[in-house]
């Protein structure tokens, strides 16, 4: 008997494919809920120390009912002054419980298409990733949150 094992969004990636982008989406915001378990606390800005590797900042741009904006990067310290990288906005969908990168700002030809959204959340799933595996984390706040959300809807299908 032979057993066919389906492809996982690590194994096969197929870029220009609306459902796998929906995919990515989802699993980067299940390892960002696990990087940050809580977003609603009262602090903005929030740093994860590691022994072995660079400091993760996390500084909330922006909140909204459904909807949190975070600023993600890694400071390193040079000879001139300190450097982000990477330095990634990520819009958070509580209620379709959904993260994607945001583009920068500056136009670029083909920037909100498929193809380019694909590679900068594919990046973003593999540097969340990286970073739970060297031990990042934010603590929770014990405050209550600052914006109550009404639960997520579950839909069956």
């Amino acid at each position: 008997m032979v057993l066919k094992t389906l492809p996982t969004l690590a194994d096969a990636p197929r870029e220009g494919n609306f459902a796998a982008l929906m995919e990515l989406y989802e699993n980067n915001y299940i390892f960002l809920r696990r990087l940050v378990p809580q977003l609603d606390g009262r602090r903005d800005a929030q740093v994860s120390s590691v022994d072995r590797g660079p400091d993760l900042h996390l500084e909330v741009i922006e909140r909204c009912a459904y909807t949190t904006t975070v600023l993600l990067t890694h400071r390193f310290s040079s000879v001139e002054a300190l450097e982000s990288l990477p330095d990634l906005r990520v819009r958070i969908y509580h209620d379709a419980r959904v993260a994607e990168v945001m583009p920068d700002g500056e136009p670029v030809a083909g920037n909100g298409t498929l193809a380019s959204r694909w590679v900068t959340n594919r990046f973003l799933n593999r540097w969340l990733r990286y970073c739970l595996g060297e031990g990042h984390g934010f603590e929770a706040d014990s405050g209550r949150a600052v914006i109550q959300r009404p639960p997520a809807r579950r839909w069956a299908v």
